[in-house]
């Protein structure tokens, strides 16, 4: 997703706010409130392509308020009936949810009820943040019952609105601190029967597991024990997605809830780099071959990790899930894996020697240099 925003790339989401969108708006508006200036709106274009996704959505959001009835009851009124007519969708709707979330702060109700209706159309996992910092309790109210809607999309707005981190969406300090600040939302919804909560509340999970891995790790071995037929396979499914991070972090209580042993009784009979001096655009090319000294099968999990160089000449490890398998007792396997070292808008490379590892079931047992050449 970080690419789509690269500032040379044409398909990057902030291309999305432009003349079409704007048009679009205006003339959605116009139909419930003909005193809307559209001319007026439509002059900052001229703006948008000097600007990047977030400050686009905001100067929409902000020529919105200029042209919208200066009482918000009334100017959400119209935006309400522009929503409820089922013509925008996507992120045409975002300027809206950030009109409500900067200039509805102060009517708590209606507020959290039109942005409960902008997340059927798009989003407003980002916009409810706001409400949550300055009422807490009566937001996180609200949102439980969301938890408990008919509507797939506005139950995966209540996970995924009281996210720790969630992407492009401030932190919520407050549940960086007290992980179980959510954990009634995530009860009602562990076994939901759609996919698109499911993920949400991995994700959700995978944020707490950064500042407190017991605490997801026992969250989750009480809804596998609960869990009876169908809601067996949801459940280790979340479980897999929810520890990502803690399983490529060798956590071994993480390790064992997906049936994995800490430290696999195997050997590295091999680990090579096909070519060690790799320049920009290029791919780490590596082999290796792993064996099993044990009598029984054993589940693995394999992940490797590459120590880029940083500013400072010392390295910083990645980690990248290469592949899980059964390996049968005595048997080998040779894993072949091509990582192109490309330009991406989340990492800035450094010319010098870097590392790559070899990690089997949480433990690093092979590593090699290559070289970075800019």
């Amino acid at each position: 997703m970080n690419d789509a925003l690269d500032d040379k790339n044409e398909n990057a989401f902030k291309h999305a706010f432009d003349a079409v969108l704007l048009q679009q708006i205006a003339n959605s508006i116009s139909r419930y409130f003909p005193s809307f200036r559209s001319e007026e709106f439509l002059k900052i274009e001229s703006e948008l392509a000097t600007l990047e996704m977030k400050p686009r959505v905001k100067l929409i959001r902000d020529a919105l308020a200029n042209e919208l009835p200066q009482e918000y009851p009334k100017a959400l009124e119209i935006l309400v009936s522009v929503l409820n007519e089922n013509k925008l969708s996507g992120f045409v709707v975002w300027p809206i949810a950030e009109y409500i979330q900067t200039y509805g702060l102060n009517d708590l109700e209606i507020s959290l009820n039109a942005l409960k209706l902008v997340t059927t159309c798009f989003t407003s996992e980002w916009a409810v943040r706001p409400f949550i910092k300055k009422y807490p309790g009566e937001t996180m109210r609200f949102l439980l019952q969301c938890a408990k809607s008919d509507d797939v999309n506005i139950r995966r707005w209540a996970s995924e609105g009281t996210r720790p981190r969630v992407p492009w969406g401030e932190q919520l300090q407050d549940f960086i601190k007290n992980p179980s600040a959510t954990k009634d939302i995530l009860e009602v919804l562990k076994f939901d029967p759609e996919i698109f909560v499911r993920k949400s509340i991995a994700n959700h999970l995978n944020d707490i597991s950064k500042d407190h891995p017991d605490y997801v790790i026992q969250l989750l071995k009480g809804w596998k024990q609960q869990a009876k037929g169908e809601d067996e396979k949801k459940v280790e499914w979340i479980i897999r997605q929810a520890l990502r991070t803690l399983i490529k972090d060798g956590n071994p209580n993480a390790l064992a809830l997906i049936g994995v042993q800490y430290g696999a009784q195997v050997t590295i009979d091999n680990f090579s780099i096909k070519q060690k001096n790799i320049k920009l655009g290029d791919s780490l090319e590596f082999e290796v071959q792993i064996r099993s000294v044990s009598n029984t099968p054993q589940k693995i999990v394999i992940d490797y990790l590459i120590h880029f160089m940083k500013a400072n000449k010392k390295t910083m490890p990645k980690v990248f899930k290469l592949r899980t398998f059964e390996l049968p007792a005595n048997g080998s396997i040779t894993i072949e894996k091509k990582h192109t070292i490309k330009k991406i808008t989340t990492r800035q490379y450094y010319e010098g020697i870097q590392q790559i590892e070899i990690q089997v079931n949480g433990k690093v047992m092979g590593k090699q240099d290559w070289h970075l050449e800019l």
